[in-house]
């Protein structure tokens, strides 16, 4: 028997022969030395119901002292922490269509702020939506972003300019501005750095570092340094979530998603990645957030029809798709409530008014399915062909569910096809029982697969059935020919 080597990260190649293997919807946990196999494969984490609005496509949140606030297409929504049906707040409508930023500073009854970039910006005391109190607000241009920081609400203008609020106010001085050091490029976005209070001003060419010495008069922070190294949009970049604090990262112009702890980028991409990045038609449109599952820091990039998530914990990639999807629905993570919040991918046709949770319980999304598929890169005995005669799948059999849906759940399967030509083509796939639940005697096998040809034979296994199950391992018996 030949052990079948199983992927450690996703990596589809740009060409199936070139394939290490993929994973999708599921990751590698590592498992005891004295387990039976150095890894476990378990499904990612699934999406459950928390929370709805009446119409409109999620734009963005924020959770301030206990309430949730979220912008569903022209409205704002405030939600409780048992979620449901948010409560729309009256006042002036949110305009423009695309993904906005909110901010809250720290008085007794704290300020919110909104920002549409592009089209205007407004305010909030929790009761009510109505425009900016100081109109000094778009005397640089309209903002494109905004954050809280040090007390200020800091706001940044897509020709260079930043300008920052009272402390903890929304006056607006309009000589406390600030206007990019290094090059005249796009400032998309203002974002915390946790470096001794300093916050980082991501442009479109270069990520500039603010902070100390603090300025009694005029803009507050000083210029520090200039990392050369731009974002693709204000949504590629993030870290500064609460409930993160894992460093920041983000999807630079040179088309690899890089982590920033010190003043150097580390690149942390694969070249798949990157050219999925580089071939995207409207950069745009790719976004990059985190959250935490399982004690695994989770960073998701995804553009409108393709999803990445890297692992922190095992500096590891695979792949996120929904049901009958190459996208992921989950979007814009928040953390509220002690819990991971995010909306439904706002970029694709059939998108919901809704709020999800990350549910580590949850195995599939709002009630849809999640497969799980391993694929394995090519195995064989080059230059010669392989006669393959049987395959064993090493899993956690007995998973099923004797309570479950009837019968997928209550004596499930896995669905493995093979490959005899290094992923051109797949075989029919063919099922091989998990078992009813706490059942394990037997073997998890099929046999007569046919003859792969000298660039080997690949394996895909498919888990659809929403158990608490993990693949392990497979062996192969197969016979080189002349």
């Amino acid at each position: 028997m030949t052990n079948i080597p199983f992927p450690m990260l996703t990596t589809p190649g740009q060409h199936t022969m070139v394939s290490g293997g993929r994973l999708i919807n599921c990751y590698p946990e590592p498992l005891s030395a004295t387990a039976g196999l150095p890894y476990a494969y378990w499904r990612v984490a699934g999406l459950s119901a928390w929370g709805t609005a009446t119409s409109g496509l999620y734009r963005g949140s924020i959770l301030v002292k206990g309430t949730l606030y979220a912008v569903f297409g022209s409205t704002l929504y405030s939600f409780t922490s048992l979620g449901g049906a948010g409560t729309a707040l009256p006042g002036t409508p949110i305009a423009g269509a695309g993904f906005c930023w909110l901010a809250a500073n720290q008085a007794a009854t704290p300020d919110i702020v909104i920002v549409s970039p592009g089209s205007a910006v407004y305010w909030t005391n929790g009761t009510s939506v109505g425009p900016y109190p100081d109109p000094n607000v778009t005397n640089f241009g309209t903002p494109n972003s905004v954050t809280y920081f040090l007390g200020f609400f800091v706001f940044t203008v897509a020709p260079g300019t930043t300008f920052v609020s009272a402390i903890n106010g929304t006056s607006i001085n309009l000589l406390n501005f600030a206007t990019a050091q290094s090059k005249p490029d796009v400032l998309y976005r203002p974002i915390a750095f946790g470096q001794g209070g300093q916050i980082l001003m991501a442009g479109s060419s270069t990520i500039e570092v603010w902070g100390s010495p603090i300025n009694p008069v005029g803009f507050p922070f000083s210029y520090v340094s200039t990392i050369y190294r731009g974002v693709l949009n204000s949504n590629a970049i993030c870290g500064d979530e609460d409930g993160w604090g894992k460093g920041i990262f983000f999807v630079g112009d040179d088309n690899k998603v890089s982590t920033l702890t010190t003043y150097t980028p580390t690149p942390i991409s694969i070249p798949d990645l990157d050219q999925l990045i580089e071939r995207e038609p409207d950069q745009t449109r790719i976004s990059i957030g985190v959250y935490v599952v399982r004690g695994h820091g989770m960073v998701v990039v995804q553009g409108p029809t393709w999803c990445w998530e890297y692992d922190t914990t095992l500096q590891s990639w695979h792949e996120r798709q929904s049901y009958l999807q190459t996208y992921r629905r989950g979007y814009a993570p928040r953390y509220a409530f002690a819990q991971w919040i995010c909306g439904d991918f706002p970029l694709v046709a059939g998108a919901t008014s809704s709020l999800f949770q990350i549910d580590p319980l949850a195995r599939n999304e709002i009630g849809q399915p999640l497969r799980m598929r391993l694929e394995t890169g090519p195995l064989g005995a080059f230059p010669r062909t392989v006669r393959i005669n049987e395959i064993n799948v090493y899993m956690t059999k007995g998973s099923s569910i004797a309570t479950g849906h009837d019968p997928d759940e209550t004596n499930a399967s896995v669905d493995v096809s093979c490959s005899l030509n290094a992923g051109q083509t797949w075989s029919n796939p063919r099922q091989i029982l998990i078992g009813p639940q706490s059942i394990m005697g037997y073997r998890a096998r099929a046999s007569i697969w046919g003859l792969a040809n000298i660039e080997g034979v690949r394996w895909r296994f498919d888990e659809s059935a929403g158990l608490n199950f993990a693949f392990m391992g497979a062996d192969m018996e197969a016979e080189p020919l002349r």
